[in-house]
């Protein structure tokens, strides 16, 4: 696996039942949406929310990471749609990037 510092793209999970939305309003950070099928560790964005990272979606620097598998274990019976966004992109818009999971940070 390459160094995350050269990965090319960034990912982002979401149920299948979200894409409609997302389509119509673009991809938004949860405390932004009303309604939505939450597919997310709880755990996790308690600790979002207590690091103020709640304003911001969550990308992964790879797929098949082990939020991913751990969702897809949660859920069997779901469809997931994987969002892929070059890093370019992210970086032209200047979008908040770090290289590591931010409740690592904290631990």
């Amino acid at each position: 696996m390459n160094d995350i510092k050269t990965k090319k793209l960034i990912y982002h999970l979401t149920s299948l039942k979200n894409i409609r939305n997302i389509l119509i309003e673009g991809l938004k950070p949860r405390v932004d949406i009303k309604k939505f099928h939450d597919i997310a560790d709880k755990e996790i964005i308690e600790g979002r929310k207590k690091h103020q990272l709640d304003s911001y979606v969550p990308f992964h620097w790879f797929s098949r990471n082990p939020f991913d598998g751990r969702v897809q274990k949660n859920f069997p019976n779901e469809k997931f749609v994987l969002i892929t966004i070059k890093r370019e992109l992210a970086q032209k818009e200047n979008w908040k990037i770090i290289l590591r999971h931010p409740l690592a940070f904290c631990q």
